[in-house]
């Protein structure tokens, strides 16, 4: 309660600049994407993307495994017990 009160008089200034601050709109075009798919389907017409899909979903599963078991890891060395 005190602390939300003095952070509030602290914050009363930044607060009021934003506030002066227009508004930013931002539109992308509706064809943004066009060239980018077209460009996906030239490379996917040039590399075999069927025949390389295995490999790339071992390699990214071999990654989140990895990741998990740090995260794992991690954990457990803060567990008294368990730490190495």
């Amino acid at each position: 309660m005190i602390t939300e009160s003095i952070l509030s008089v602290f914050l009363a200034i930044p607060r009021l600049l934003v506030s002066i601050l227009p508004a930013i709109e931002a539109q992308l075009p509706e064809n943004i994407f066009d060239g980018v798919s077209n460009l996906l389907y030239g490379v996917a017409f040039i590399i075999p993307v069927g025949a390389l899909l295995p490999i790339l979903l071992v390699s990214f599963s071999v990654d989140i495994f990895r990741v998990f078991m740090a995260i794992i890891v991690r954990i457990k060395s803060f567990i008294p017990t368990m730490g190495d």
